[in-house]
């Protein structure tokens, strides 16, 4: 029998990289990476992730999505009609602002849960904010009237990301992130070898990452 991953996707956004991991399915039609929890902030972004986590309850999506889409009926009316797979979505989706004491409070025992359930046959994905390492956001920060890099807080938002690896120990994950993550720098300091040597912190192995576009593959040392 084909093996599944509990699939945890951080800094969501709207859910992009989970659409992707999610539509690899196996010889038996059954899904290689099952969402288990994805987390984003920002409302509108939220919102898509919800909604795409309902419609991946569907093998054909019903009519009454398009009806949605259309503006012919609301999204309470698609909770309505559907409870339990809109009950489904929300226990996948959580609206949180990682890095915070809150977040972390209510995601930790959440991630106890899905690394005990997935007996170690976990992943994690996601993308830590980039606007602050990216060449346009670089651009723009200088513009900014006393803008000090070393407190700005996005710069550092990966750690999230690494400490959630080190409660999940998953076996695999992928950091999704920005060109301009290679050449930003903080007080003189590369923030991609701070990552690096961060991840090496955490349990993994210096030999197991690779640099792709900017992202980061690797794997845990569980």
């Amino acid at each position: 029998m084909s093996r599944s991953f509990k699939t945890v996707d951080l800094f969501a956004g709207p859910g992009g990289l989970a659409e992707g991991f999610s539509s690899l399915r196996n010889a038996e039609g059954k899904r290689i990476f099952d969402i288990a929890l994805s987390v984003e902030k920002e409302p509108s972004a939220f919102a898509t992730l919800r909604l795409r986590a309902f419609t991946r309850q569907f093998t054909a999506l019903p009519d009454c999505y398009y009806q949605y889409l259309a503006g012919e009926i609301t999204r309470q009316t698609l909770a309505d009609r559907y409870p339990e797979e809109w009950k489904a979505a929300e226990d996948e989706t959580a609206m949180l602002e990682l890095g915070t004491e809150d977040a972390q409070q209510a995601l930790d025992p959440c991630l106890d849960r899905i690394r005990k359930e997935a007996d170690g046959d976990t992943i994690v994905i996601g993308g830590p904010p980039c606007q602050a390492y990216s060449l346009v956001g670089r651009a723009r920060n200088r513009g900014i009237k006393n803008y000090d890099p070393a407190t700005d807080h996005r710069h550092f938002l990966y750690r999230e990301y690494i400490r959630i690896l080190g409660r999940l120990q998953p076996i695999a994950f992928v950091m999704e992130n920005v060109k301009g993550m290679l050449s930003s720098r903080v007080k003189g300091e590369s923030i991609f070898e701070r990552v690096l040597n961060d991840l090496r912190a955490a349990g993994g192995e210096p030999d197991s990452y690779t640099v792709n576009g900017g992202a980061k593959v690797g794997h845990s040392a569980a």
